[in-house]
């Protein structure tokens, strides 16, 4: 019989086995798992924040902000500002109306801009009073007139005014004389002559006309000094005529010449008419020529010539560059003998 007490090799092999418990739902919803949600959701805030894309920065993306003027005036104490900022046009903000237009729309007007600048003046040269006016007086800060449009207001009457028998016509007069050593001839009579001459054409003007006066040697010397680099133009009233005769009389001969820069200066403020003076030989290159007719043209200004010069009167083909500047603009040309004065 066989024995039953033990069982065979394969049936311990086909023998049942415990199998191991698997995680419960409740084990995977403990502590790691929450620890691990918080972590995906890090994650995921630190990977949005590499993918934000920020606001362009500079003049391309920036928010519309509104456009104002600032004015600054120098003084002796410091410097004066005036603001605007009444305006509250902002660009961008129409799409009707375009970003050049938007930005002039907001800048103040002319007449404001004029009021604010005699208010300053007023504050800053008190003595002045009602009487003169800080727009009259502006020269003194290197101001001036110079505000007015290249070629003059047409409605102010021309007027007809003469240096050396020589006849300009117009609203704006420049007068460009040469101051050199070499004016000191003679005791001195070529510059006396000149200032009298200049003083006298000063004094026909009215005071809606305008002039400036330049005296040159190597370097010019405007009448009221420069601003911003050029002179300005001053109104033919008393006070501003007295100003500019005081500043005649108190010129002086001395270095050499350089006639081109005080030309080229006269011809930038627009003049209808220039009365240029020298008794100088050096002659400007035919560039040099050319440039200031084009300058002339340009501005439509008509340039008259003056030479001094010792000796009998010179034939009508002499005069050299003098009289060719005059007659390129249409001008005139008149030899003075320094020597008979």
């Amino acid at each position: 019989m066989p024995n039953l007490s033990k069982p065979s090799a394969s049936r311990q092999r086909l023998q049942r086995r415990e199998i191991p418990e698997l995680p419960s739902a409740e084990k995977l919803r403990s502590l790691p798992a929450w620890l691990l949600s918080v972590l995906l959701h890090v994650s995921l805030i630190v990977a949005v924040s590499w993918l934000w894309v920020a606001s362009p920065k500079g003049t391309g993306g920036g928010a519309d902000r509104p456009v104002g003027l600032a004015v600054i005036y120098e003084s002796a104490g410091g410097e004066a500002y005036f603001l605007n900022d009444s305006g509250s046009a902002q660009l961008g903000q129409d799409a009707s109306t375009t970003p050049a237009e938007q930005l002039a729309a907001s800048l103040p007007s002319a007449s404001s801009l004029a009021s604010a600048t005699d208010s300053l003046l007023e504050g800053l040269l008190p003595e002045l009073g009602a009487a003169g006016g800080a727009s009259q007086a502006a020269g003194g800060l290197g101001l001036g007139d110079g505000g007015a449009a290249l070629g003059g207001d047409s409605s102010v009457s021309k007027v007809k005014t003469t240096v050396f028998g020589i006849e300009g016509e117009g609203t704006r007069f420049l007068y460009v004389f040469d101051r050199s050593e070499s004016m000191l001839g003679y005791g001195g009579a070529p510059l006396k002559r000149a200032k009298a001459e200049l003083l006298k054409s000063l004094e026909s003007l009215g005071p809606k006309h305008q002039f400036q006066v330049v005296f040159y040697n190597d370097t010019p010397l405007p009448f009221g000094g420069l601003s911003g680099g050029v002179p300005k133009l001053f109104s033919g009233d008393d006070r501003s005529k007295s100003a500019a005769m005081r500043f005649v009389k108190d010129v002086s001969a001395d270095g050499g010449t350089q006639h081109v820069d005080a030309l080229r200066m006269a011809l930038s403020l627009g003049p209808d008419v220039v009365f240029f003076l020298t008794d100088a030989d050096s002659s400007p290159s035919a560039r040099d020529i050319d440039n200031l007719h084009s300058r002339a043209a340009s501005v439509r200004a008509t340039i008259h010539t003056i030479q001094f010069g010792s000796g009998a009167g010179q034939s009508s083909q002499s005069g050299g560059w003098i009289r060719q500047l005059a007659e390129g603009t249409g001008g005139q040309y008149r030899y003075v003998d320094v020597s008979a004065l």
